[in-house]
C-alpha cells in the first residue's frame, strides 16, 4: 500500500513506518487510558464549579466567542510584556501546530488512505507540512527554554516554583526532543532526497547517517516508544499540573459574565437573604469558581498590587490559589462523602443542619476548605483560608484584574468576602466602623451636619445657585460636588476652583446643597451593601425631583458610583468628570487660559510655595483611568496653561493606586512602607515640581505622603485649580 500511494521520488508520509501492529495497539490502548484520565479529572473539577450559584455562562454566544478569541487566541493581554509574549507565544503557537500536524497524520493514515486509497501528506504540501512542524517544535524548545531560565535563573518574585513546574517543563522539553530525534533516525535510516526539508531534524540527523538502516530502525523504534509514554503522561497528569489552564483559562474567557467593569454586582433580596456576602465557596455564582482554575500563576497581578509592593499582606494571586486550593479540598471531601455513602456509614449524617434535612451528595459539597498549602479541614474560608487583614489590605485599584491575561476578577471576591465580614459578622477595622457610622448619621465620612454642605460658597464673589432654589425651569448641569468637595478643607479649594470656571464660562448648573449625601462607593466597597443601597435609592430619589441634563461630579468615585452602580436601582443619567467637562468648556471656548512660563504666573512663586520648574506629572485615578477608561481630558487640563507633561514610570493604565481606593482612605495604617509613600517616591523620580490630580482621595493621599516624608519642594494640585489659576475673565 506505502509503495502504491508513496511511490519512489515522491515525497510522501509513510504512516506507522517501523512501527508494528501489536505496538501500535498498545499505542491505541495506552493514550485511550490516558486521555480517560484526563478526562475523568476535568469532569471532575466541573462538577465542583457547577456547585456555584447559578449564573449565565452560555448566553451572547457570539460575543462570547469573539471574546474568547481575542484573549485565548490572540492573547491580547499576554502581548503587553516582551519578554512573556515571546515565551507563551513560542509555547502556545508552537504548540497548537504541533497538534494540527498530529491532526493531519492521523487523517493521512486513518482516513485517506483505509476509505480514500489516497494519501493527504504528499507531495509540496507534506514538504510545507515538515518546514511548519519543525519550526513550530524549534518555537516550543525557545519557549520552554526562556520559560526555565526565568523561573529557575532569574527568578522573579512574581513566579513560584514547586513540583508541578518542575516536570512539566522538562517532560515537555523531553517530548518535543524525544520527537526530533524520531524523525532523525527516520531519516538516517531511509535518507530521503526531501530529508532537509526537516529543517531541524535533518541536522540532528547527520551524525547518525552512517549507521545501518536496521540500527537506525531500532533506536528509532525505542524513542518512538519512549515519546509516545511522555504524551500519555502529560495528557493523565494535565488535571494535576499548571498545564490544566490550557483548558481553565479559554474557558473562564469564555464563561466570565458581561458587566460594566465600575459596577459590584448587588446583593439580590437584601433584606430577606439568609447569607449575606461569601463565607463559602459555593456562595461564588458558578464562573467565579472557574476563576480560581483559571489562573496561570503568571504574577501579573502581584506585580502590579500597590498592596503587595508596599509590603501589605495581600497577593492577589496567592489570593487565587488560595481558593483554589479551598476548591480542591472541597472535592476532596465530596469523594469521602461518597465513599462513606457507598459503604453505608451513617457517619456523613454528622454536618446535617438542624431543620435542613439533605441528601449525601448535598452534605459532600458542603466545603470544609483549606488553603494549596496544607491546611486542615474545618478551616473557615473567610479567616483561616483568606485572612481579614488581607481582605483589608485591597484598595480595589483594579489593577489585577486589568493585568490578567484570563480575565480573573479579584475584586469581586475580595468584596464579596468583605460583605460577609461587614454584614453577617460585624468585622470590620474600628476606624472604618467609624466612618460608616458617620456617613449611616450624617450623610458623609467628616460627621459633618448637612446644612453645612454649602458651606464652602461662602467667601465667593458670585452665587453658587442650589436646586430647590432654581425652579421648574431646571439647569443643565447638576454639580454633585461630594462629601471631600464640601467638607475637607484642602478639597474645598478644588470646589471654589471649579465653581470660578463653571461661573465664567456661563453654565447653567446648580448644586443640591444639603440634600446632598454621600453616594455610598466607600460603604460598598468596605462591604456595607445595605448602606450603599439604603444611600443610593435615597440619592436617586433626590436626584428624580429635579430637571437637568447631566450631573457633573469632581470626584471620580462618585462619578463611577453615579454613572455605572446607580442604574442597578434605576438611576440612569448623563454623567460627566470635571476633567471631561473642563476640557470641553476649553475645546469650545466657552472659557480660555493664558498659556506661558511659569516666570508670567507670579502667584506661582509667592508665599509658601517651592520654586516651580515649569515641569508637571500626573497621577492617575484608578476610578476615572482603569475602571472608566478618561485618561486624556485631565492631561489636557495639566498641559492648558503651558506646563510641561512628564510622565511617570508607572502611568495611565499602568498607574499606581494612591492607596485611597477600597475604603482604604478611611482605615488606620501604620506600616513603615505605604502605597502613598511609594507613589510618592515614583512622582519624585521624574523631576517635576507639580503633580496634578483629579480625585479628592488621590489629594488627600498624596499629602499625606507628602507631610509625613517631609516633601517640601513639590506642590500636590487637582488640575481644575491649574486651569482656573490661569483663566482669562473676561
Amino acid at each position: 500500500m506505502e509503495t502504491i500511494l508513496c511511490p519512489p521520488g515522491v515525497p510522501c508520509r509513510l504512516g506507522w513506518w517501523n512501527i508494528p501492529i501489536p505496538l501500535r495497539i498498545v499505542f491505541f490502548v495506552t493514550m485511550a487510558i490516558a486521555v480517560g484520565i484526563m478526562v475523568y479529572g476535568i469532569v471532575q473539577r466541573v462538577r465542583l464549579w457547577r456547585k456555584g450559584l447559578p449564573e449565565a455562562g452560555f448566553d451572547r454566544l457570539w460575543a462570547r466567542l469573539v471574546r474568547t478569541f481575542k484573549y485565548a487566541v490572540v492573547q491580547i493581554r499576554i502581548l503587553r510584556q516582551r519578554y512573556p509574549a515571546a515565551m507563551h507565544l513560542g509555547l502556545f503557537w508552537g504548540m497548537v501546530l504541533l497538534f494540527i500536524g498530529t491532526i493531519l497524520g492521523s487523517l493521512d493514515t486513518d482516513v485517506f488512505e483505509l476509505i480514500f486509497n489516497a494519501k493527504l501528506l504528499r507531495g509540496d504540501f507534506y514538504l510545507l507540512e515538515k518546514v511548519v512542524l519543525d519550526l513550530a517544535a524549534l518555537f516550543v524548545l525557545v519557549g520552554l527554554g526562556l520559560a526555565i531560565y526565568r523561573r529557575y535563573v532569574v527568578k522573579p518574585d512574581r513566579l513560584n516554583t514547586d513540583w508541578r513546574f518542575n516536570f512539566t517543563l522538562p517532560l515537555l522539553a523531553f517530548i518535543i526532543l524525544t520527537g526530533l530525534f524520531v524523525e532523525a533516525f527516520r531519516l538516517a535510516a531511509l535518507k530521503p532526497a526531501w530529508a532537509p526539508f526537516s529543517i531541524v531534524a535533518y541536522p540532528l540527523s547527520l551524525p547518525f547517517r552512517g549507521l545501518s538502516e536496521g540500527a537506525a530502525a531500532g533506536v528509532h523504534r525505542v524513542l518512538w516508544i519512549i515519546h509516545f509514554i511522555g504524551v500519555a503522561v502529560i495528557f493523565a497528569t494535565l488535571p494535576l499540573t499548571n498545564l490544566f489552564h490550557i483548558f481553565t483559562s479559554p474557558a473562564n474567557i469564555f464563561v466570565a459574565p458581561f458587566r460594566v467593569k465600575g459596577a459590584l454586582k448587588p446583593i439580590a433580596n437584601l433584606e430577606t437573604a439568609e447569607e449575606l456576602g461569601v463565607s463559602k465557596l459555593t456562595h461564588l455564582p458558578w464562573p467565579r469558581l472557574v476563576n480560581v482554575d483559571a489562573c496561570t500563576e503568571c504574577g501579573r497581578c502581584q506585580a502590579v498590587c500597590p498592596a503587595y509592593a508596599a509590603q501589605q499582606p495581600l497577593s492577589p494571586k496567592k489570593l487565587v490559589l488560595d481558593l483554589r486550593g479551598a476548591l480542591t479540598e472541597t472535592g476532596r471531601q465530596r469523594i469521602e462523602t461518597d465513599k462513606r455513602i457507598t459503604a453505608g456509614s451513617p457517619d456523613h449524617l454528622v454536618t446535617q443542619s438542624p431543620g435542613h434535612p439533605s441528601t449525601g451528595s448535598e452534605l459532600a459539597l458542603r466545603p470544609l476548605p483549606s488553603t494549596s498549602r496544607g491546611a486542615t479541614k474545618g478551616q473557615a474560608l473567610v479567616g483561616d483560608v483568606i485572612k481579614h487583614e488581607t481582605l483589608w489590605s485591597c484598595t480595589t485599584c483594579y489593577a489585577c484584574v486589568y493585568e490578567c491575561p484570563v480575565l480573573i476578577e479579584q475584586v469581586d471576591d475580595v468584596v464579596d468576602m468583605r460583605r460577609y465580614l461587614a454584614l453577617m459578622e460585624g468585622d470590620i477595622p474600628s476606624s472604618l466602623a467609624t466612618t460608616l457610622t458617620n456617613i449611616e448619621r450624617s450623610g458623609n465620612p467628616w460627621k459633618q451636619p448637612k446644612r453645612k454642605r454649602g458651606a464652602w460658597t461662602q467667601g465667593l464673589d458670585f452665587e453658587v445657585p442650589v436646586m430647590k432654589n432654581v425652579g421648574e425651569e431646571g439647569v443643565d448641569v447638576l454639580w454633585w460636588v461630594g462629601c471631600a468637595g464640601a467638607y475637607d478643607p484642602r478639597n474645598q479649594k478644588v470646589t471654589k476652583a471649579i465653581a470660578k470656571i463653571l461661573h465664567v464660562a456661563g453654565v447653567s448648573f446648580a448644586i443640591l446643597g444639603d440634600e446632598e449625601t454621600c453616594t455610598g462607593d466607600s460603604a460598598r466597597r468596605a462591604g456595607n451593601e445595605y448602606l450603599f443601597q439604603t444611600l443610593a435609592k435615597a440619592n436617586i430619589e433626590t436626584l428624580n425631583q429635579y430637571k437637568f441634563k447631566l450631573i457633573l461630579t469632581q470626584c471620580p468615585h462618585c462619578y463611577n458610583t453615579l454613572l455605572n452602580e446607580y442604574p442597578q436601582f434605576g438611576g440612569n443619567y448623563q454623567v460627566m468628570h470635571h476633567t471631561q467637562y473642563i476640557e470641553a468648556l476649553l475645546a469650545e471656548e466657552n472659557i480660555k487660559v493664558r498659556r506661558g512660563s511659569v516666570a508670567d504666573r507670579p502667584q506661582q512663586r509667592g508665599g509658601d510655595q517651592p520654586q516651580h520648574n515649569g515641569r508637571i506629572t500626573f497621577h492617575d485615578p484608578c476610578y476615572l483611568g482603569r475602571y472608566n477608561d478618561e485618561y486624556e481630558a485631565p492631561r489636557y487640563l495639566a498641559r492648558s496653561s503651558g506646563l510641561e507633561l512628564v510622565e511617570m514610570a508607572q502611568t495611565r493604565d499602568k498607574a499606581m493606586c494612591c492607596g485611597g481606593g477600597g475604603a482604604r482612605v478611611w482605615m488606620e495604617d501604620e506600616g513603615q512602607v505605604r502605597i502613598n509613600y511609594n507613589r510618592l517616591a515614583q512622582i519624585q523620580a521624574t523631576g517635576a515640581r507639580e503633580v496634578g490630580v483629579a480625585c479628592p482621595f488621590c489629594m488627600i493621599m498624596l499629602e499625606d505622603a507628602k507631610g509625613a516624608r517631609g516633601v517640601e519642594d513639590l506642590v500636590v494640585r487637582d488640575v481644575a485649580e491649574i486651569v482656573a489659576e490661569a483663566l482669562i475673565s473676561e
